[in-house]
This record gives structure tokens, sequence and C-alpha cells, in this order.
């Protein structure tokens, strides 16, 4: 069986694991310092603190506590962000492998052999 794609509703209440307070997702889709979470949350019952946010993915959540209401208008948002995160990862591939293929290109024949003064003390002896 296979797991469904899909996004908790706003407002619905989570625990993560290694967590011990229940937080209420306020936002999906984030990208936060050039990294992907499904999830912004607040703690509950307390609520915005600051602007502070805990960011987590899906299968960072223990336990669904309660799940919020959904309709036709946040099915709609999820399958725009289940299309737009799909977008965004495929992207952060792509540039992952370029840039893996770029650190990895090194001219041996241009490089000095670094342990060349070793080795002629080594013949040395």
């Amino acid at each position: 069986m296979t797991e469904e794609k899909t996004f908790l509703p706003l407002g619905s209440l989570v625990i993560i694991k290694g967590a011990l307070k229940k937080l209420m997702i306020v936002n999906r889709a984030n990208v936060v310092a050039d990294n992907y979470f499904d999830y912004g949350a607040i703690l509950y019952p307390e609520g915005m603190i600051d602007e502070n946010l805990a960011y987590f993915n899906q299968e960072d959540i223990l336990k669904v506590v309660s799940k919020a209401y959904s309709d036709d208008d946040d099915e709609l948002m999820v399958e725009q962000l289940l299309q737009a995160k799909e977008e965004y990862l495929a992207s952060r591939q792509k540039d992952d492998v370029e840039i893996v293929s770029e650190e990895v290109t090194i001219d041996f024949e241009k490089e000095e052999d670094p342990f060349a003064s070793i080795r002629d003390m080594e013949g040395n002896e």
C-alpha cells in the first residue's frame, strides 16, 4: 500500500518526534534558509511567541492529535502545494547534481603532488 502524499489542514494539532508539546500547523510547504519543510507550526496552547515557528516534515510527526477542518478550497490548495513541492524538489535535485559535478572536476595533471617531498625524503634514507 502506498502512502498518499498530502498535507494536513491548517489548524491541525500534532506532536512531533522528540517533542513534549503540541504544535498547531499554521503554514505548509515552506522554504527556510534554502531548506524545504512540509509544515510551520506554533506552540499549542501558547500560540505565536515572537515570530518563532517550528519547521518540520511529514515524517517527523509522531501523532496527529486533532485534524482540522478541510473543504474544497483546502483540497485545491493542497493540490497546488503538492505540485509546487514536486517542482521545487526536482529543481533542487538538478542543482545538486550540477554542483556535485562541478566539485569533483579536478585537473590532476596541473595539481602539484603534496606528498612529493615526503616520498623524496623516504627515498634518501
